[in-house]
């Protein structure tokens, strides 16, 4: 079984940040990363010790698997060019709990998702061990290798298939989206009554804890 020893993100976003971050502590390297925003790319890649791009065509031939961490609407896009820049010899993943990892059918060998269940923004820790990682893979060898890897960052790595990840998905938006919701409409009413909205929070973290409780 081959190991996946240093890789590509493609995106500096709120996933590949942490995605970055993460694989780099655990030693995984990064070769390269990519984003429109070479601003955003350098920033990036300085804190990991890579290499920016903001053109496909520069993204490294050598990487032992390629990382999408985009939006949803350019994947397909972005990997026809990748494609077409390095070939159809390589591995890759998306991020993305709502697309097919067929999407990368007949444009690449071995492909599939790395998909982490949580909410992310750059400047908030998360601790990645908690963080459960949903994996898809087109063959048993890849998913071997896909599960060593994400294992380096986390201990909840579960193997799951492409229509069971986007219900677990959508349930992820209903209990996060939808909840920071409600919170944000309660923080309203407080505000317009002039009423501390901390005095929620009790309240707040004891509905939590009951949820976890079961």
């Amino acid at each position: 079984m081959n190991i996946i020893q240093n890789i590509s993100i493609i995106g500096s976003g709120n996933v590949a940040t942490h995605l970055a971050k993460s694989f780099y502590n655990a030693g995984i390297k990064i070769d390269n990363i990519y984003s429109r925003n070479f601003e955003n790319a350098k920033i990036l890649a300085k804190i990991v010790d890579s290499i920016a791009v903001n053109k496909i065509e520069l993204i490294t031939p050598h990487s032992d698997l390629y990382i999408f961490s985009v939006t949803d609407g350019v994947i397909k896009l972005l990997s026809e060019k990748l494609n077409k820049s390095i070939g159809y010899n390589i591995k890759v993943v998306h991020t993305s709990g709502m697309v097919s990892s067929m999407i990368f059918k007949n444009l690449f060998k071995e492909y599939g998702v790395l998909y982490p269940l949580q909410t992310f923004t750059k400047e908030r820790e998360v601790d990645m061990t908690k963080v459960p990682f949903c994996l898809t893979a087109n063959s048993k060898q890849f998913e071997k290798e896909l599960v060593n890897l994400a294992r380096n960052i986390s201990d909840n790595v579960k193997i799951i298939g492409d229509e069971e990840r986007m219900k677990l998905h959508v349930a992820a938006v209903f209990v996060n989206n939808f909840t920071n919701f409600l919170y944000s409409i309660g923080k309203e009413i407080t505000e317009q009554e002039n009423i501390d909205f901390e005095l929620l929070l009790p309240l707040i973290q004891e509905t939590g804890a009951k949820i976890l409780d079961g």
